[in-house]
């Protein structure tokens, strides 16, 4: 075997092994975003105040324990805020649960965390995720504007705000990548073809780590040969 050829396939077998260690070592426990980034104070909340974003459609048959949303304080200690999830008609509580009072963050704040209990949505169940102060000091949720999650909006004390509060659902706990590859690939084929199943999916991934540098293989063992047989 040409002294090129090695080379080419112990770089290609060292760059398969190294993304499957990065697939295996690299988690996340996000199940849904609204793609909001938090790039200012969208809802101001005062004792008692809630804010409410919906309509907030999860994934079917996703499950979630926990909201990550942005409250803001300019450095000073944080009120409490209460979290709940319900169904949008507003019939249920799915899931509830506290951030603690204390927390500080800065401009533009953190990613904050509230547990809320194990929530499973029925099949094409909207939700609503709703923010309650139950402090005395006023606190901030930072979002941006309503074009941003089109599908969904943010109310303040029930009226609407035209702006949407960036929040998270998230697992307690993370996946690895590699863990998470086949519900990314059957969430994907949702807003394809019928055609573009799972398992496509996985075909397609197999050719392009696997079928691509098989190609530049041959076609380098192609130029070595053209290569000899000019200088023969």
């Amino acid at each position: 075997m040409p002294s090129g050829t090695r080379a080419f396939l112990a770089v290609m077998l060292a760059g398969l092994a190294a993304l499957a260690l990065v697939g295996l070592a690299k988690g996340s426990a996000l199940v849904y975003t609204l793609g909001v980034a938090p790039q200012g104070a969208v809802a101001d909340l005062g004792p008692g105040d809630r804010a409410c974003q919906a309509r907030i459609e999860p994934p079917d048959g996703a499950s979630f324990g926990r909201i990550g949303f942005y409250p803001g304080t300019e450095q000073r200690p944080g009120p409490p805020v209460e979290v709940t999830v319900g169904t949008r008609a507003g019939d249920r509580t799915l899931g509830g649960g506290v951030l603690a009072a204390g927390y500080r963050t800065g401009s533009p704040p953190q990613l904050s965390h509230a547990d809320v209990g194990e929530v499973r949505p029925a099949r094409d169940q909207a939700l609503v995720v709703c923010f309650e102060n139950r402090g005395e000091e006023r606190v901030q949720l930072w979002g941006t504007a309503g074009v941003a999650s089109p599908s969904s909006s943010a109310t303040v004390d029930g009226q609407p705000i035209d702006l949407d509060l960036g929040i998270t659902l998230e697992r307690p706990g993370e996946r690895s990548l590699i863990g998470l590859a086949p519900e990314i690939a059957e969430r994907a084929s949702v807003f394809h073809a019928q055609w573009l199943s799972p398992a496509v999916y996985a075909l397609l991934a197999a050719l392009v780590l696997v079928g691509v540098p098989l190609l530049l293989l041959l076609g380098l063992r192609r130029a070595a040969a053209a290569d000899d047989a000019a200088g023969a």
